[in-house]
């Protein structure tokens, strides 16, 4: 057998190593807990160690802390304001602290304040204005961003009106109307170009399935000469809200009477009458309790006077309106009066009897009495009728021989205003072949 001398070696190294690890294991087993002891209370002295001493530090970076602003009454002292909201630009902040290794855990962004503070600024223009960081807990090194860029401009305030508009739904048997606001007037301070701009305050009051009056606190916005909604966050205002009053209650369309007593008083010249009277409108809307407009059948207005007249006019009234209506779509309407002269009746027997369309070959008779005529109308048509005669006719076209009862015709065409009433209103016409001579 041939002596190898390299596996030799390793025998003895591997005997070697299984003889150190002996020892080592006899050596670190002799009183193990008090080496473990020792051991703990070496790690307990190095924590305090470095708990203790300020001066063993770490770097710690906090993201997205939210910053607010200090120093703006200095502005108002100073006679300016800030022209854009700065709190987006204060929304992400970054800030990195040099803390001491015993206050690590302790630090978060709740315990680290950033503030943008005016109080450095004195006069009006774009201007970079630092921020700053404090903290409890260690030293501030960096802040991110460092400054922002900020317009300010001269302070300024005014009065502006309020204005309300209805929104939504309204109900179309009621009537809807703003009867006050509280204030009805507000005061906005701030940057002069933004506070120049606005021309109204305006409350948008949803009426919706109101079907009662109410009063409420309402927000509203502020609008510039074209309709424009204007920001408020960097304006100081009067008052954060509106109180709106408004009137809801029902409505109801009523007739106006044209009774001619209710329309006229006085009286017409001597000979002559009221013949009609119109209204226009004929009627109103008119809104109140509902108790109230269920009680009115008719509205009457203020009678206009004929007294002495002879000629029909028109002329404006007012509608005599009761003191609890709440509302009414008209106050005044337009009164036509037609004035003519009075009539009067009486038997004329002044009447000249004509026949029309009689045959050529046939000869005429009648029978009855004189012609009398019960005739109504206008004074003077009934006086010209009695002294110059009332012309009646007998149409007899396309008869031929034999009796006939034959209708009276009157000249209604030519006094239109008169009723013509004759004591007989037909006439017995014989017509017979004519004797040749």
């Amino acid at each position: 057998m041939k002596f190898d001398p390299g596996k030799a070696d390793w025998k003895r190294i591997a005997a070697w190593c299984r003889s150190a690890a002996k020892r080592f294991w006899t050596v670190f087993t002799r009183r193990f807990w008090m080496k473990l002891l020792s051991l703990l209370l070496a790690v307990l002295l190095w924590n305090y160690v470095v708990s203790s001493n300020h001066t063993i530090t770490r770097s710690k970076t906090l993201y997205s802390i939210s910053g607010y602003v200090t120093g703006q009454s200095t502005l108002t002292t100073y006679g300016l304001a800030l022209l854009d909201d700065p709190t987006e630009l204060l929304n992400n902040v970054t800030v990195r602290l040099e803390v001491a290794q015993s206050d690590y855990a302790q630090v978060s962004s709740d315990n680290v304040q950033v503030t943008l503070d005016f109080s450095s600024v004195r006069t009006a223009g774009t201007q970079e204005v630092s921020l700053k960081a404090t903290t409890a807990y260690g030293k501030v090194t960096d802040i991110l961003p460092e400054s922002v860029a900020l317009t300010f401009e001269t302070l300024d305030s005014r009065s502006v009106p309020v204005s309300v508009e209805m929104t939504g739904e309204k109900n179309a048997d009621y009537w809807y109307n703003i009867s006050r606001t509280n204030p009805s007037v507000i005061t906005v301070s701030g940057a002069a170009s933004v506070v120049r701009s606005i021309s109204q305050a305006r409350v948008y009051s949803d009426v919706t399935g109101v079907e009662a009056s109410y009063m409420r606190a309402e927000p509203y916005v502020l609008l510039d000469g074209e309709g424009n909604e204007i920001t408020q966050s960097m304006l100081t205002r009067s008052s954060s809200s509106i109180t709106v009053v408004a009137d809801v209650y029902p409505t109801e369309e009523i007739p106006i009477s044209t009774d001619i007593e209710d329309v006229v008083s006085g009286r017409v010249a001597e000979g002559y009458a009221v013949k009609e009277v119109s209204i226009q409108p004929e009627s109103i809307t008119v809104a109140a309790e509902q108790e109230l407009l269920d009680g009115i059948n008719e509205l009457l207005i203020e009678p206009v006077s004929v007294e002495g007249l002879s000629q029909s006019f028109s002329a404006r009234a007012k509608i005599s309106l009761l003191s609890d209506f709440k509302n009414v779509s008209a106050e005044e309407v337009y009164v036509n009066v037609t004035i003519g002269e009075e009539d009067v009746s009486e038997w004329v027997s002044n009447v000249t009897l004509s026949f029309v369309g009689k045959a050529e070959n046939l000869q005429l008779e009648w029978q009855g009495d004189d012609i009398q005529v019960y005739v109504t109308g206008p004074r003077s048509a009934v006086e010209a009728l009695k002294k110059d005669g009332i012309p009646v006719t007998v149409d007899l076209t396309d008869l031929g021989a034999g009796t006939y009862t034959c209708a009276l015709r009157f000249p209604t065409e030519n006094y239109p205003d008169v009723s013509f009433e004759p004591e007989t209103p037909v006439l017995t016409v014989s017509l017979s072949e004519a004797v040749p001579e």
